[in-house]
Parts: C-alpha cells; structure tokens; sequence
C-alpha cells in the first residue's frame, strides 16, 4: 500500500481516464455483481484504514472543502470562544456548488497534521474517507479523491483487480 499523499497523487493522476473508464463498467454490471463490488470496495477500504495513521497523513485537511451547517458552525464557535457569526466570517465560504464549507486547502484548524477542533469536526470529517455504500454511484467522488486519500486510492485500485477490469480493457 502507498502511504505517501504526494505519490499517491502522482499515481491517481496517472490513472485518471482508467478511473473513470472504471466508474462506465461498474455501472454496466449487474445489480447483484454491485452488490458484491460494495462488499469487496468496503473490505477494501478498511484494510486500508488499518494500515494507515490518518493523524500523520492528513492529506484530505490539506484538499478539500468540507461542507457545514448551522449546528455545526454554532458547534465549532462553542469549542472556539466565538460566535457563529464570527466563525462564519472568518472560517465559512458560500458559493453555489458547494453551499457552505470550510476551504481546507490546507484547513484553517490543521495544527500539523492534527485537527484543533477534533471534537467539534464537522460530520464530512468525521465519515471520511466514506468507506461503505453504493460504489457505482459514488464513484465520481471515489475518484476525485483518489488522489488526496491513501486509503481511497488503495481501495480502488485493488477493486480493479479484484473485478477483473484490467483482464477487460
């Protein structure tokens, strides 16, 4: 398993247009046959989890933007001392795509690699990297990140193997 965020995203990159050639051919399969791809995706995915120490990668704090809501801008002012609206104004960004979010490219509570407000995390930080569910429709997610998370990498290029998509291509 390739540990180091930077190759992990040399390698994704790579692979691009396989990825999403991927993400056609698992939607071609048969409900059954995706079932059992979510099955081996979520085996996959924590496997990887397990080899992995999050609190030194850190690469998903540094790439992303991770979407709020008012519970939990009012949660982070608690822990902060401040207001919601000053969390608001100086940590939020809106825009139309993606609604409210915190820019974590890197995020403004990454202390090194380790989150200052660990308690009071957004839920988009504490499901990463979203292992489990339906693969075929995530799979433009999956993608996207696979070049920011070691453990999403991982999980799907072992799920090409183990669907036998390289032996189609």
């Amino acid at each position: 398993m390739e540990k180091d965020p930077q190759q992990v995203e040399r390698l994704a990159e790579k692979r691009r247009d396989e990825n999403w050639r991927f993400r056609s051919f698992l939607k071609m399969l048969s409900r059954q046959r995706q079932r059992e791809v979510n099955r081996m995706a979520e085996q996959y995915g924590r496997e990887a989890e397990s080899q992995i120490d999050c609190r030194k990668c850190a690469a998903c704090c540094r790439d992303n933007a991770i979407p709020v809501s008012e519970e939990e801008i009012a949660r982070l002012a608690r822990q902060l001392g401040l207001s919601p609206e000053e969390v608001r104004a100086k940590y939020i960004s809106h825009d139309e795509a993606e609604g409210d979010h915190i820019d974590a490219r890197p995020c403004p509570f990454l202390t090194g690699s380790l989150c200052s407000v660990y308690d009071s995390r957004p839920e988009g930080c504490r499901g990463y990297p979203y292992i489990g569910g339906d693969i075929a429709t995530r799979t433009i997610g999956i993608i996207e990140r696979a070049g920011t998370c070691p453990i999403i990498y991982d999980m799907l290029e072992r799920l090409k193997d183990a669907v036998g998509y390289r032996r189609y291509r």
